[in-house]
């Protein structure tokens, strides 16, 4: 996943994952010396070679061979296993990063508002931890239940959002001076117990398939920086199809460059913001309190939620 556009790399992990392939053997990363483009821009000179990097790797996302990438997939083989394990928190990072077109698509789908689909997109440590109380976790899992409020926090019984706790460290760069937290994207829903609000708990089936989300339709593969990915699946190494892995190499690179295209947007709208004490006393007093007010940027602006 791109960085985001703070002075702050932030890039959460998705998966365990294995490089196959070099699919260019090329530099990402220009430089942007113009003194005059960032004035202009109102941009840092780190935010601006960001932008500059993005667009050359969507220049050359386009050149890609797709027939080259079908033979590499279909060669590591692959077969949906249809376990569940990849849309379950107890099996591992499994969130979920959401587009704008991809949250419409959804909301048109099932008629939910945007809110009820997606929420900020925030560190994987910040995901709630599994309970341990199996009768209370079944009753968390029943049909369309689905959260309206931010995924929650994990809480100690000490001192939980102290300025040393994981959580507000993770956090703290990317806290304004008014205690808000910038998050960079959207990602889809959760359960209480972590599980995607969209999964079937008897047949492990998506209730949202014929609109998922372009990394649920391309996993376990990705493509990133120009090389592909795969993650952790019991269905890869099965068997699959030519026409199959054409199929599914035209996705992910339609997924490829979506997403890039998408970065892009968001990095081009995306306005810097002023950061003090102040603010992370703010954020901590509301994190104590179980507050959070979260601004999202995403490639069509920013959204203020307050939770």
């Amino acid at each position: 996943m791109p960085a985001s556009p703070s002075d702050t790399l932030f890039l959460p992990a998705i998966a365990t994952c294995v490089s196959l392939i070099y699919l260019q053997d090329r530099n990402l990363y220009m430089e942007e010396s113009s003194s005059d483009s960032q004035q202009k821009s109102g941009k840092t000179k780190y935010q601006l070679i960001l932008i500059a990097s993005l667009k050359k790797e969507i220049e050359m996302a386009r050149r890609l061979d797709p027939e080259k990438l079908a033979h590499e997939l279909e060669k590591t083989g692959f077969s949906c296993q249809y376990c569940g394990k990849c849309c379950r928190r107890a099996f591992g990072d499994n969130r979920v990063v959401l587009t704008p077109p991809e949250i419409e698509k959804i909301q048109k789908h099932t008629g939910l508002s945007k809110l009820e689909i997606a929420g900020p997109l925030i560190p994987e440590t910040c995901q709630p931890e599994e309970t341990g109380n199996k009768e209370e976790d079944r009753d968390r899992e029943i049909d369309r239940e689905i959260s309206f409020v931010q995924p929650e926090i994990s809480k100690t019984d000490e001192e939980p959002f102290s300025e040393t706790s994981p959580l507000f460290e993770l956090l703290k760069e990317d806290i304004d001076s008014e205690g808000n937290i910038h998050a960079y994207g959207w990602m889809l829903r959760q359960k209480r117990n972590g599980d995607c609000i969209f999964l079937e708990k008897e047949t492990n089936r998506c209730r949202i398939y014929p609109v998922r989300p372009m990394l649920c339709s391309t996993y376990p593969f990705y493509i990133e920086g120009l090389k592909l990915y795969t993650c952790e699946c019991e269905g890869l190494g099965g068997h699959i199809s030519t026409e199959e892995s054409r199929k599914l190499a035209e996705a992910l690179l339609s997924r490829y460059i979506a997403e890039l295209e998408d970065t892009l947007a968001m990095y081009e709208k995306y306005e810097d913001f002023e950061k003090g004490k102040e603010g992370l006393e703010i954020a901590r007093n509301n994190l104590e309190k179980g507050t959070c007010v979260y601004v999202v940027h995403d490639s069509k602006g920013v959204t203020k939620i307050i939770n």
